[in-house]
């Protein structure tokens, strides 16, 4: 997500998360705001939901998930051209292509040349090639992904 734009949703989501499990916690110390059980109960899982998804929106927009991707492609970029500088000269330039793609499998990313931004340009260098190889940072990750 933007951080302009999650700067704008955050409050307002805190809010909405935060009165949804007011409001299902008080029904059951006998202040009734809602009508019945059922209501309670679906607000504080609603509210939950409104918290968490909070939460993965925050974490998104540090250095988390995609940021991170980013982060370690530009740092697997530096290690391949410090530790093959003779291959900026043109003597073997897929060095530094295959010691990047090694350097993200080590950091846990598998070459993923699915996305739009890959497409245009399918280098080693381009953090849009790359998907984290674990289940829930490849499920944000992706889920990230399609709003660049």
């Amino acid at each position: 997500m933007n951080q302009d734009l999650s700067v704008f949703v955050t409050p307002f989501a805190l809010v909405i998360g935060c009165a949804l499990i007011a409001a299902g916690g008080l029904y059951f110390i006998e202040i009734q705001f809602l009508k019945s059980r059922v209501q309670a109960i679906a607000a504080l899982v609603a509210g939950s939901i409104v918290l968490a998804a909070l939460e993965v929106v925050l974490a998104g927009s540090s250095v988390s998930f995609f940021k991170a991707q980013q982060v370690q492609t530009s740092a697997c970029e530096l290690e391949g051209e410090s530790a093959h500088p003779e291959a900026r000269l043109g003597v073997d330039v897929n060095v530094i292509h295959k010691h990047i793609l090694g350097c993200m499998q080590e950091a846990g990313y598998e070459w993923a040349p699915a996305h739009r931004n890959c497409k245009d340009a399918p280098v080693a260098t381009n953090a849009y090639c790359y998907l984290p190889a674990t289940g829930f940072e490849r499920a944000i990750t992706a889920f990230q992904l399609r709003f660049e």
